[in-house]
């Protein structure tokens, strides 16, 4: 079989088996599990999306120039980061309300939750290192220190890994999160501004603003295996609930790269808002959620088309995206 037919039938069969994964039973609480949350840094608020509807449901007030967003696994619990005034804000999903806000590091840029929800790991841009929060006290328990002006986080499926993108130095640390210690720094690209980690665990795809293109992590190894061609001002990326495609955010292009990691095959590209900065997948729908920071929007793509199905407005500047897992 020759490799054009090989990419003929892997994008067949995409939709099939995002259907298999992206469509579990609703969950029996409704306000949970089915909304996007949108930090806008301009205006100190989160919006909060029906993932049904694509309609802002509520706009809760946080910290100041709030930068980065996670949820629990569960979906109870929301986090955001807030980089002017070095706090992270609780939210409680089923109430919209703060339950708790957490000092952190300085300038906390991006936040990503464990997968067992029992700790949460903030990236502190100026301070050049990640804290620990437990969930159960909302107190931080430890600071790890990472590479320089650390602007995005991720972690591994297991809970073993986190990684901090590092646009100062071009590097992703690799945190051992039993240890609390520095485990690793790969080489990246030129200004890793954007992180997301394969559902599996192996690969950690690097967003590299300054050379747009994105790093490939062997996550098992530690080590860069390559690099994929995106737009112009590679900002984000992130992985369907099965690994393939890739999306890539394209600051400059106003666009989404869809993208075969497996030959690195440009699959579409996605026209989106202006200056998109964000994406998130929702597990329910497999749709992307991207937010544009430049025109107060939030785009969603139609995975199994890769076509914009809905423009929401939010608030302003907004620059982090999460959804609630299923």
């Amino acid at each position: 079989m020759n490799k054009h037919m090989t990419l003929k039938a892997a994008r067949c069969a995409l939709p099939l088996l995002l259907a298999g994964v992206a469509l579990p039973a609703a969950a029996s609480n409704p306000s949970f599990n089915k909304n996007a949350y949108v930090a806008n840094q301009s205006d100190n608020t989160v919006s909060v999306i029906d993932t049904a509807t694509n309609a802002v449901t509520a706009t809760v007030p946080v910290g100041t120039t709030p930068a980065g967003v996670a949820v629990s696994p569960n979906g109870a619990d929301v986090y955001v980061a807030n980089s002017n005034d070095n706090t992270v804000s609780v939210i409680s999903a089923a109430t919209n309300g703060v339950l708790a806000t957490v000092p952190v590091g300085g300038t906390p840029k991006a936040v990503v939750v464990s997968p067992n929800g029992a700790s949460v790991y903030v990236a502190n841009s100026n301070a050049n290192s990640v804290s620990v929060i437990d969930a159960a006290t909302h107190t931080v328990v430890a600071t790890v220190p990472v590479g320089n002006a650390p602007l995005s986080i991720a972690i591994s499926p297991n809970g073993a890994r986190v990684y901090t993108g590092n646009v100062g130095d071009g590097t992703v640390s690799v945190i051992d999160t039993a240890k609390r210690q520095l485990a690793a720094t790969v080489p990246a690209g030129d200004s890793p501004f954007g992180l997301g980690m394969g559902p599996l665990g192996a690969r950690l795809y690097v967003a590299n603003l300054g050379s747009n293109n994105v790093s490939v992590i062997d996550a098992f190894s530690n080590r860069n295996v390559g690099t994929v061609t995106a737009g112009n001002g590679v900002d984000a990326v992130t992985t369907s609930p099965i690994g393939i495609p890739v999306y890539v955010a394209n600051l400059s292009d106003n666009s989404v790269s869809v993208i075969n990691p497996l030959n690195k095959a440009l699959i579409a590209t996605v026209a989106v808002g202006s200056a998109p900065v964000a994406m998130a997948v929702s597990e329910r729908s497999a749709r992307i959620y991207v937010a544009n920071a430049g025109d107060n929007t939030v785009s969603v793509i139609n995975a199994f088309n890769n076509k914009v199905i809905s423009t929401i407005p939010v608030g302003s500047s907004p620059s982090a995206v999460a959804t609630q897992p299923q």
